[in-house]
């Protein structure tokens, strides 16, 4: 051949590549597509369903996709495959919100995925969790310390709440790391360990909007023991029994009341990934307690080993799930509760919380928080704790 075709042929090839190379290069990527259909509440049939977020939680990584229905309410998602979970919800104007979820499922390469799901309906607003210190901090000397958790409840609404008789406790599993619970998808849920009820006689504890209250799980002073700096001997309630000796209380701090033993000689919330909860048991505390055979009983498909106290689940007034981190995070709050959940990046024993953000500040002063039943919406986190103490009764 002759040298100069055969250098201009060189020449022409070189001038292709730059146009050859990136096509043969990409990739197309294949997604695995989610088709979810959303029906709505029985009692809610024309709400609009276009305000339905729907999401889609990567299980092994830090990595969501979101999107909302179509008025039918109908709505695609193109993910990489993996596991996922899926989390609907919705806040509406009226002052309640809907909620869905899907647990653990895997999304296969380049196929399509059906789901569908009707809507479960709950009020927003009214007593709520403003505050959740389960975490700890460390001492001085370096340890790791959890005495000084707590839990800070707000009155959301415009008018007074009576706290006489309110329950507070935890889902179990205490945990969000275990690899079962057997509660899942049952209207019934088991509490973990032991069961408090604020005391009263039906109005001896008025909660006036906007006002918090405090209760400490050890209402004493932590200042000179932990790095937190927290000083619960002004707390409103503390989590205490004379039965209990590794609980502490300010003498002037009223006893939160055991109303079921379970087990241990203390109380705390997990500090890896507690599920706390508000309730109200619609038959009255009395009967509730009195009614062993019902609500007193083993874990689902149990016979033997611990016996918890179950609530239904709709009398949950508020519910948190708080987990260590969201891959492998087992759910224990229903959807209608809390269809979502909230972690500290930093993770334990840094002396933060997971404080609820404020949705609006109205004239006057009054803030109203985020109530959308999805903490990962509702909820800042490492935030330092800093409970409000201020004093509500003499």
């Amino acid at each position: 051949m002759n040298r100069r075709i055969k250098q201009l042929l060189i020449l022409f090839a070189a001038s292709l590549l730059p146009v050859l190379l990136p096509g043969c290069l990409e990739v197309e990527p294949v997604y695995s597509t989610l088709s979810i259909t959303v029906q709505p509440p029985p009692d809610q049939a024309g709400i609009d369903l276009t305000a339905v977020k729907v999401r889609a939680q990567a299980v092994d990584e830090p990595v969501y996709y979101e999107t909302f229905p179509d008025v039918s309410g109908h709505a695609v998602l193109n993910v990489s495959p993996g596991r996922y979970t899926l989390l609907l919800s919705a806040l509406y104007p009226e002052g309640f919100s809907v909620s869905a979820s899907q647990s653990e499922f895997l999304a296969l390469s380049a196929e399509t995925t059906f789901f569908s799901f009707e809507l479960d309906l709950a009020l927003s607003g009214g007593i709520i969790f403003r505050q959740v210190y389960y975490a700890g901090s460390k001492t001085f000397d370096g340890a790791n310390y959890s005495k000084d958790q707590f839990l800070e409840l707000y009155n959301n609404t415009d008018k007074v709440y009576y706290l006489d008789s309110l329950c507070v406790g935890a889902l179990a599993p205490a945990n969000s790391t275990v690899s079962n619970n057997p509660w899942m998808g049952l209207d019934t849920l088991g509490l973990f360990q032991m069961t408090w009820m604020i005391p009263g006689g039906g109005t001896d504890y008025p909660l006036a909007p906007g006002e918090s209250v405090v209760l400490a799980f050890n209402a004493v002073d932590h200042t000179a023991r932990a790095t937190s700096g927290l000083d619960l001997s002004r707390a409103h309630f503390g989590f205490y029994d004379e039965e209990l000796p590794n609980h502490e209380k300010h003498p002037d701090v009223p006893a939160l009341k055991r109303i079921f033993a379970g087990q241990g000689t203390a109380y705390t919330m997990s500090v890896h990934s507690p599920a706390p909860v508000i309730f109200r048991p619609v038959m009255g505390v009395a009967r509730w307690l009195a009614d062993v055979e019902r609500w007193q009983n083993y874990q689902p498909g149990s016979t033997s080993g611990l016996k918890y106290m179950h609530i239904h689940r709709s009398w949950i007034l508020d519910g948190v799930e708080c987990v260590q981190n969201p891959a492998n995070a087992l759910k224990r709050q229903p959807a209608s509760v809390d269809a979502g959940f909230t972690w500290l990046r930093q993770g334990q024993n840094k002396g933060n919380a997971v404080v609820r953000r404020v949705k609006e500040v109205l004239p006057g002063g009054r803030i109203i928080y985020s109530d959308t039943n999805n903490s990962t919406e509702d909820f800042l986190y490492d935030v330092p704790a800093a409970p409000i103490l201020t004093p509500l009764w003499k």
